[in-house]
């Protein structure tokens, strides 16, 4: 029971620092695996329910066409994918960029990191405090992360899914995701799922699903509707 109080504590204190770095002050609860917040003075106006929306909407993982894709999740630090996509632009490694992390956020061990540059090997860390089942898996053109899962089995349905694909790329992912969701997938259920995809030039296709009964059926929807756009038929 201390070990576990302790924990939580820390993952309070990382959280509500982190909000309060970003200028929003929120009350640090005295014991709860939850805190209310209230809404920064300057969207207090959109009201709790749009301001959640809103939250969602904006919490991706970044793209920088040309440099990579990075991400920040479990107890996510976005200021990391900044520093992530800034290092590989500056020709740091997806590597050497995602071994920085700890000397970038003293919550490293709430963090999970990805990244993959345009060219070679992708990279990503797990810290030591994120909950369970969560792990990493590479190959030599993608990247495979996840906290909360089901097992290890769900990264490695999707490596496989990733190695027998081929053809349009926005369909290899969704073949992918499909592969993760069929091996348990997130063991809290289905909520959101997204798809972005970039070129050297541009983003090309983002799409994403924030709450639905079937979220991964939804996305494929919307990528039917987006069938025009000009998809690569290749990672990078």
């Amino acid at each position: 029971v201390e070990k576990n109080r302790e924990l939580y504590k820390k993952r309070r204190d990382v959280m509500v620092e982190s909000f309060a770095r970003a200028g929003w002050e929120i009350p640090s609860p005295r014991a709860s695996m939850f805190c209310w917040a209230p809404l920064p003075p300057a969207v207090a106006h959109l009201g709790s329910l749009e301001f959640s929306k809103q939250l969602l909407t904006h919490a991706e993982v970044a793209v920088a066409p040309g440099v990579g894709v990075v991400a920040s999740q479990a107890w996510t630090n976005r200021a990391l994918r900044g520093r992530l996509l800034t290092a590989m632009g500056e020709g740091r490694s997806a590597a050497e960029a995602v071994a920085s992390t700890p000397d970038w956020d003293d919550g490293h061990d709430l963090r999970q990191v990805a990244a993959l540059g345009w060219s070679g090997a992708g990279a990503a860390r797990s810290g030591a405090d994120i909950t369970a089942w969560a792990g990493e898996r590479t190959t030599s053109n993608a990247v495979f992360v996840g906290n909360l899962l089901a097992g290890p089995d769900v990264l490695a349905a999707m490596v496989a899914a990733w190695g027998a694909g081929d053809g349009d790329l926005a369909d290899r992912l969704l073949a992918v995701l499909s592969a993760g969701e069929d091996a348990g997938g997130d063991a809290r259920g289905r909520q959101s799922a997204a798809l972005v995809i970039a070129s050297r030039d541009d983003v090309v296709l983002d799409l994403r699903v924030d709450d639905h009964a079937d979220p991964l059926r939804e996305l494929a929807r919307l990528r039917r509707l987006a069938a025009g756009a000009d998809i690569p038929t290749r990672a990078r």
